[in-house]
């Protein structure tokens, strides 16, 4: 069942119609309905658009340099108190900018000093269904590796 125009159509008959794709899974990959594996939720596509905000360097993407987040910068600081609060920071400003749609619920950072691991979970809705909210988490190596 397609829809009749997708473009007056609600977000959540879309995402509920089997048909409907809203977009590309990041990191792209060959997906088993076509050349890339697609989203079919704007939730699953609004979670891989902020991974893929996240784990993108400031300066990283030719033409648009201030597309990314500081958090690569900012994770190889020294591991003292303030680093939490500078994640926190960083990844609030790059949603702010790029993705204003995301309403940050919680930012949680975990730090593990001796193993040079940082645990970030970012707590989210959106402004499409506020009472449906996403966490995501993403385990980061200060070491390089």
């Amino acid at each position: 069942m397609a829809l009749e125009n997708p473009r007056t159509t609600s977000v959540r008959t879309r995402d509920k119609d089997p048909d409907t794709f809203i977009g590309i899974s990041l990191p792209a990959r060959r997906g088993r309905q076509g050349w890339f594996a697609s989203t079919k939720t704007i939730a699953e596509q609004t979670k891989s658009n902020l991974k893929n905000l996240l784990l993108t360097v400031k300066g990283e993407r030719p033409f648009q340099p201030e597309l990314g987040c500081d958090l690569f910068n900012v994770l190889f600081e020294p591991m003292d108190d303030s680093l939490a609060a500078k994640i926190d920071s960083s990844i609030r400003d790059a949603i702010e900018l790029w993705l204003p749609h995301v309403n940050v619920k919680g930012i949680t950072v975990e730090l593990e000093p001796t193993s040079n691991l940082v645990h970030v979970s970012v707590t989210f809705n959106t402004d499409v269904d506020p009472k449906a909210t996403d966490t995501l988490t993403l385990n980061l190596s200060t070491s390089g590796e």
